[in-house]
């Protein structure tokens, strides 16, 4: 999402270490992912324009290393100093790097403040702790950022919830259909044959259950004299057959480490 171009092979080295520093110093990798967007756009060769900030997470070399107490590291560093900034341009040690400076602003986090919220100790990354002021780990505009994007990340990653596929009925089956009354409406009662008399033409309760093939329909007996021939029963229709339903401008921020 940051750099789209990047090699997998070259990611994958990345993720890998985000992963290994994630586990070690206790926070989630997608917050470091988030960091580094904003600090170099996921460009290992990335430099501040002031020399002093280096690398995917912009690492303030004059912390690190050799660099750590020379008289001018950005102007006139030592070949050891110039050894260190070349170093920090290597991706997985720039990445490894951080880790030690997240769980450094974590533990200075917890010291001053008391507590170790994320958005404490990235503060602290991005250099806006005021010694000074006694002001540490106070969260600004470049933090909120940063926050903002792990959410996006969050949304965007997450495994979405599975959806559950409607029922298709067997082809050929006929749905059955319940019928509907009235409000108010008392539903009809199926008529009640006569003992000894044949069925009606009505739909009842009893014809719900008949076989598939049903009967002829049958007219009701007429009522004749003795010894009179039987009405014939009606010759039934056919039933219809129905069918079913088928990044890149670097943020350079002041670090105090």
């Amino acid at each position: 999402m940051s750099r789209p171009a990047i090699p997998k092979e070259e990611a994958t080295r990345y993720a890998k270490v985000l992963n290994e520093i994630g586990s070690k110093y206790d926070f989630d990798p997608l917050l470091a992912v988030s960091m580094i967007h904003y600090e170099s756009r996921w460009l290992p060769g990335a430099a501040s324009d002031d020399g002093e900030d280096y690398g995917l997470g912009q690492v303030r070399a004059r912390f690190v290393g050799a660099c750590r107490g020379e008289e001018d590291p950005v102007h006139a560093p030592s070949d050891a100093c110039k050894a260190v900034k070349a170093n920090l341009l290597a991706g997985e040690v720039n990445l490894r790097q951080m880790g030690v400076i997240i769980g450094a602003n974590k533990k200075m986090c917890v010291e001053k403040r008391g507590k170790m919220k994320p958005e404490l100790w990235i503060a602290g990354y991005q250099g806006l702790s005021q010694p000074e002021r006694n002001k540490w780990c106070t969260p600004g505009p470049t933090t909120t950022r940063v926050m903002d994007y792990h959410k996006e990340l969050l949304a965007t990653l997450s495994p979405k919830p599975k959806a559950v596929a409607a029922k298709v009925p067997a082809k050929g089956a006929v749905a059955a259909k319940t019928p509907v009354v009235a409000k108010g409406a008392v539903a009809a009662k199926a008529p009640v044959a006569a003992k000894g008399t044949a069925p009606t033409a009505a739909k009842s309760a009893a014809a719900a259950k008949a076989p598939a093939k049903a009967p002829a329909k049958v007219a009701p007996a007429k009522a004749a004299p003795a010894k009179a021939t039987p009405a014939k029963a009606a010759p039934g229709k056919p039933a219809k057959s129905s069918k079913g339903p088928r990044a890149q401008g670097v943020i350079h921020e002041p670090r105090h480490r």
